[in-house]
């Protein structure tokens, strides 16, 4: 869809995907990028705006996804050209390793439309630490290329071809040992609480009290409104 931006069926379609390749003991490694300018801009706002109860079940999926994506025992690799916003941004923060380059830019900023990014606090505070996450979804600032590395929202700079070296980086992972990758993430899981369902759950149910308030209804109408003039 246009700039890839997250509906309720791309989720389930990418939630599906996942579960069918935890079966699969012949893939080491998987690999996930964005078709057209952007790795993923975020909701699909318009479809939002048309049905504001939509938000619930798009933070529901976005919250499953990311941490089905933490739990796959293979490993998982986002190359992120252009831009990686609120949702987008929260793909990121489940993924194994993340690549991007000078054009990519990402963050939360969602205060704006009345909705909290609460539902990506889990991944996003183990990947960058609390004090930087805070600041980052209170601030609802835009982090843009090396600053991303810098932060810890990134894993990996590309000089030149994103993709490229992000599929390479996946190949490689694939060819080590299975079981050796397998275990070695999976107590990383453990120690790191991911495998946990209660701090993916209290941010889902806190952030959907949210989604069908008045101020909500109204933010989300009003920045729509004021993107289309």
């Amino acid at each position: 869809g246009r700039r890839n931006a997250l509906t309720v069926e791309l989720l389930d379609a990418l939630i599906e995907q996942l579960a069918v390749t935890v079966q699969r003991t012949d893939i080491g490694a998987v690999l996930l990028r964005g078709r057209g300018p952007c790795f993923c801009a975020g909701f699909d706002l318009q479809a939002v705006v048309d049905d504001p109860m939509l938000l619930d079940a798009l933070i529901e999926r976005l919250s499953r996804a990311v941490r089905t994506m933490r739990r796959l025992p293979q490993t998982v690799v986002i190359a992120a050209h252009g831009a990686a916003i609120a949702g987008g941004c929260a793909l990121l923060t489940g993924a194994d390793a993340v690549f991007v380059d000078d054009g990519t830019i990402a963050g939360y900023p969602v205060h704006a439309l009345g909705v909290s990014p609460a539902v990506t606090t889990p991944t996003l505070r183990q990947r960058i630490g609390d004090g930087p996450a805070r600041e980052l979804l209170l601030g609802g600032r835009l982090v843009r290329g090396r600053d991303l590395l810098d932060l810890g929202i990134a894993t990996h700079w590309s000089d030149e071809a994103v993709e490229t070296d992000a599929m390479a980086w996946a190949r490689d992972a694939a060819t080590r040992s299975s079981n050796a990758m397998r275990t070695t993430k999976r107590w990383i899981n453990e120690l790191d609480g991911s495998d946990r369902d209660m701090p993916f759950d209290g941010p889902v149910v806190d952030s959907r009290t949210l989604t069908g308030g008045d101020e909500a209804i109204e933010m989300l109408a009003a920045f729509w409104a004021s993107r289309r003039t």
